[in-house]
């Protein structure tokens, strides 16, 4: 299968070195089994250069600044195009802070001989807050549910599903609403996973938390707008915040709030001994990190809520596409 790797980069040139490097680790051969092509989000950095001088020795590795800038959605959709057009029967998307364990490329082509959509095995690296959110980048393998959703960022799938579905263009989150809109639209995919690794970073600060919560939950609700979903997860995800607070001020005075506040506390550890398996290297000291976790991820889905609800994008002049049922 004629393969493209899309790495999606905006100000990352340190990072944008490891990810590059790791791709020519391959077992599989760059520019013979597979081509780059590296979405740039118009870096002020050096991402350019660090990519050009790549390319002098692999000219199979493209930089391509956007046409249309403000988000992750415009440059898949570009990409998209771009793969289609170069006649790639695959594309590999992933993003410049990741890594990419020698066969993580052969792992998800051998993959997709059996299905239209792979995805990998994804580890993340750094400290609490690494903990905290593994479960975040593992949640669709801990919860099964990557036969509807697997994360944009590591995943391999046939470029042939573009003919039914296009990537919607929210700033982020539009392999959430990719996801959505596939169902919406009655397309069954073939997904699996298998065990091709890839290390992903997570923000180390709560400062660079905060800020990528909130590019999450704006995208998400451009996503929704976009695709005609209902944030039904979202507000799910909005009432954990409310019921643990009421939990737990009420657990010394209320056997049910304490029960509750309990609840929050086992749930919190069972998702630290899940995540064990998608950090680099787990510290048990942290086993509480996913309650701060699940808390900020509600936090930031109430403000999701709040931008769904007063978005003033319209949507509704979004291009019908044609539905399908069964594999495609």
């Amino acid at each position: 299968m004629k393969a493209l790797v899309v790495i999606l980069n905006k100000d990352n040139a340190e990072k944008l070195q490891n990810c590059l490097q790791s791709l020519l680790n391959q077992t599989l051969k760059i520019c013979r089994d597979f081509d780059v092509l590296i979405m740039d989000g118009n870096s002020r950095d050096s991402s350019k250069e660090v990519a050009e001088t790549f390319a002098k020795a692999y000219p199979c590795i493209k930089f391509k600044v956007q046409e249309r800038l403000g988000g992750t959605g415009f440059a898949r959709r570009e990409a998209c195009k771009y793969a289609r057009e170069k006649g790639y029967e695959v594309i590999i998307w992933g993003d410049s802070e990741n890594m990419y364990s020698k066969d993580y490329i052969e792992r998800l082509l051998e993959k997709l001989r059996i299905c239209d959509v792979a995805g990998g095995k994804p580890v993340v690296t750094g400290g609490f807050f690494a903990h905290a959110f593994a479960w975040y980048h593992a949640i669709h393998i801990i919860f099964k549910i990557w036969r509807f959703h697997i994360p944009g960022n590591n995943k391999a799938e046939k470029t042939k599903i573009y003919e039914f579905c296009e990537y919607p263009s929210s700033r982020r989150a539009d392999d959430y609403g990719f996801s959505l809109m596939m169902i919406k639209r009655g397309l069954r995919l073939k997904q699996e996973v298998t065990d091709a690794r890839v290390l992903v970073s997570v923000p180390k600060t709560l400062k660079e938390v905060f800020k990528w919560q909130k590019a999450r939950v704006i995208g998400c609700a451009e996503a929704l707008r976009e695709v005609g979903f209902r944030p039904y997860d979202m507000i799910a995800w909005s009432l954990l915040l409310p019921f643990f607070v009421i939990s737990m001020l009420l657990s010394p005075i209320s056997f049910f709030a304490l029960i509750f506040f309990l609840f929050f506390i086992t749930f919190s550890i069972y998702l630290f001994l899940k995540s064990i398996p998608f950090i680099e290297k787990p510290k048990f000291r942290y086993f509480l990190a996913p309650l701060v976790g699940l808390i900020i991820h509600s936090a930031f889905s109430i403000l999701g809520l709040y931008y769904y609800v007063t978005l003033k994008k319209d949507y509704k002049s979004l291009k019908k596409q044609p539905s399908a049922g069964g594999g495609i």
